[in-house]
């Protein structure tokens, strides 16, 4: 807190109110393995530990519980962000630049409830990414909902805001499930925007959203959120040791062109989430661990 300049509560404030919160050098890497080539595990060193801890503590600060989702990556509560090797949708991935999209982008957000299936935990409030190695700088881009929404006519925001659009899972989801509800979840004539105490959230992630009238208001008003969010990216480099929280909610984040090969010294973050867990039912909790959220 005394490296920011502020306070806890001024902190949590600043999280829940804004597009992320940096907080630089909070932990240190010490001796760390290569960086490994696949989601998980992870690999138990100094540094990763330090970055768990650290993130837990930085999610707790602002009134999360650090969760996973059982669907995703066996629901690791840690997931390693790198290269991967070879060839395939997520070699292809780690490699590219990723425009703006929010996390778990089918699952409810807080306080709603999936129109078929009740028993879906929310998407997160908030990711947490922990930087290990950043040898090429390379940016984590985030784009601050209010600053693409200012760049919208009133009528698009109105669009967005209609339970009309499909939305796919991303594709870390999409096994896990098959696995669990013997289908990919695909919301059908869900929002984009929502109005939740006095703010708008949103969920959204340019490979996972669709409309089924492809020349009406609806399509226009996603081409026109696309474009004010390429005109709205801010630019953070997560370097080792820092802990940047994105706020879910009132932000999405993408990341610019990965460069190096797989392992060695290459980029390597540690990826989490954290959500206001009071009010979950016991359906939305699952049956796994504590952290492992339905589905």
């Amino acid at each position: 807190m005394a490296q920011v300049g502020h306070t806890l509560v001024e902190v949590e404030k600043l999280a829940w109110e804004g597009a992320y919160i940096h907080l630089p050098a909070v932990f240190t890497t010490g001796q760390m393995p290569d960086t490994p080539s696949s989601f998980y595990p992870i690999p138990p060193a100094e540094g990763t530990l330090l970055a768990r801890v650290s993130s837990i503590a930085a999610v707790a600060a602002v009134g999360l519980e650090a969760v996973s989702y059982g669907s995703e990556n066996r629901g690791e509560l840690f997931v390693n962000l790198a290269v991967m090797p070879g060839e395939g949708v997520y070699a292809d991935k780690s490699r590219k630049s990723m425009k703006g999209h929010t996390d778990a982008v089918s699952f409810p957000v807080r306080g709603t409830h999936d129109a078929l299936r009740n028993e879906l935990a929310p998407s997160p409030d908030f990711v947490c990414l922990a930087g290990l190695r950043n040898p090429d700088g390379v940016h984590t881009t985030v784009m601050p909902l209010a600053d693409v929404l200012a760049k919208l006519r009133p009528e698009d925001i109105l669009e967005l805001k209609k339970p009309q659009f499909i939305i796919r899972s991303q594709a870390t989801f999409r096994e896990g499930m098959l696995k669990i509800l013997g289908e990919e979840h695909i919301v059908d004539g869900g929002e984009f925007l929502f109005e939740v105490n006095g703010q708008t959230w949103v969920r959204f992630s340019h490979s996972s959203a669709g409309v089924d009238d492809e020349e009406g208001p609806g399509a226009a008003a996603i081409e026109a959120f696309v474009n004010a969010c390429r005109d709205s990216t801010s630019a953070v480099q997560v370097a080792p040791g820092d802990v940047l929280l994105v706020n879910n909610r009132l932000a999405l984040h993408g990341r610019s062109a990965v460069g190096g090969e797989p392992g060695g010294q290459s980029r390597w973050i540690l990826r989490s989430y954290g959500l206001v867990t009071a009010g979950l039912s016991e359906r939305q909790r699952g049956d796994g661990p504590l952290h492992m959220l339905f589905p």
